[in-house]
């Protein structure tokens, strides 16, 4: 059989003079494989040819002949394996098959690799947020004492803070064992109180929890106000503010400080941990401190429908005149949503609650009054 004589472009290689290279066309004839260049035409007849893959990834046709053992010839152009005149010789067939399957192994097994990259690399990022929490719990509490002690003195610059011994007796009275419970978990808290209209109340890295007047004022009772305040130890206890900073590091610098030295992580969390506006929280964030406030009032045996109930509050009222002063609502899930995930977490739960001590009432008017 005698096939359609067929170019390839391909690169002789000669030994004899310093592996000197030079381009030309390989052509598949009858009963030989020639390659011709300006200057020279060598031959290699199918008898004895000898065919290999090479080059990266074993991407390249090599021709070798005994004959002729100081020249080889090859090509990129993978087609030539396919000249049907190979097929009559059943020795360059056999070559020819092993060449393939041998491709078909790399193609696979680089596949296969890159496909575990990939895996691992969507891994990491799936898990990016247990990094982050395992790396902030590494961090020294103190710094986030620390930074908490800065941004409260900033604060102090911006609002009128509240100073009064005996309202805040009350209130460590009635917050007493939502207090307990927290210190069981090595965690000391602080809480300061603004006259501010706005229904808002924060926690500041290291404890410290800012509550302003607008929302107790609109709060119905000490279960609902323990209940926000619950919300709020859970963003130190869970060390929010810290993962916040952690995670805008990068995934790199996240895991080799995890796993590695923690000082390449420590300068950046130091720097920008004393920043307020550092201190948001995504929504994972608001549904973790949710979960883990409600499980707090649950183990105080406060009634933890009082969370539910101020979340009802602000839903009720956000249509009203007060949708301008809700920001305890701008930076969290929506509250329907919230309202509905409690509730579920409630029916799944048995409960025993206890009367908060003090009179809220009281109080309310005491603190809402002070000029």
């Amino acid at each position: 059989m005698n096939p359609t004589p067929t170019t390839y472009f391909g690169i002789l290689i000669d030994s004899s003079n310093g592996n000197q290279r030079e381009s030309g066309e390989i052509e598949v004839n009858a009963s030989s494989i020639t390659f011709t260049s300006e200057s020279q035409k060598v031959e290699f007849p199918f008898h004895l040819l000898h065919i290999t893959n090479g080059g990266n990834n074993k991407e390249l046709i090599f021709f070798e002949h005994p004959n002729k053992a100081e020249l080889t010839f090859y090509t990129a152009q993978k087609a030539i394996l396919n000249q049907p005149v190979f097929d009559e010789d059943p020795e360059l067939k056999a070559q020819i098959t092993a060449l393939k399957s041998s491709r078909r192994k790399i193609i696979i097994g680089t596949s296969i690799g890159f496909g575990i990259v990939i895996a691992i690399i969507i891994s990491l990022f799936l898990l990016k947020d247990t990094f982050v929490e395992a790396l902030a719990h590494k961090a020294p509490v103190e710094w986030e004492a620390k930074i908490g002690g800065k941004l409260l003195e900033s604060l102090k610059y911006q609002y009128e803070f509240i100073r009064n011994d005996s309202l805040e007796r009350e209130f460590l009275v009635a917050a007493k064992p939502l207090i307990d419970q927290i210190r069981k978990e090595g965690t000391k808290v602080e809480f300061y109180f603004i006259k501010q209209a706005t229904i808002n109340a924060f926690a500041l890295p290291g404890g410290k929890v800012v509550i302003q007047t607008g929302l107790i004022d609109h709060a119905k009772s000490w279960e609902e106000v323990l209940g926000v305040v619950g919300h709020e130890l859970a963003h130190v206890t869970r060390r929010h503010h810290l993962r916040g900073v952690i995670n805008n590091l990068g995934l790199y610098v996240i895991v080799s400080s995890l796993i590695g030295d923690f000082n390449s992580a420590a300068g950046a969390i130091i720097n920008t941990g004393g920043d307020l506006a550092s201190l948001s929280n995504d929504r994972a964030f608001e549904k973790e401190a949710d979960e883990t406030g409600m499980n707090y009032l649950i183990a105080s045996q406060i009634d933890p429908k009082g969370m539910i109930s101020f979340f009802k509050t602000l839903k009720k009222e956000s249509g009203s005149k007060l949708e301008d002063y809700t920001s305890f609502m701008s930076t969290h899930p929506a509250t329907s949503e919230r309202i509905q995930h409690l509730n579920e977490l409630l029916k799944k739960r048995k409960y025993y609650i206890q009367p908060v001590k003090g009179d809220f009432k009281a109080f309310k008017k005491h603190i809402t009054q002070l000029k």
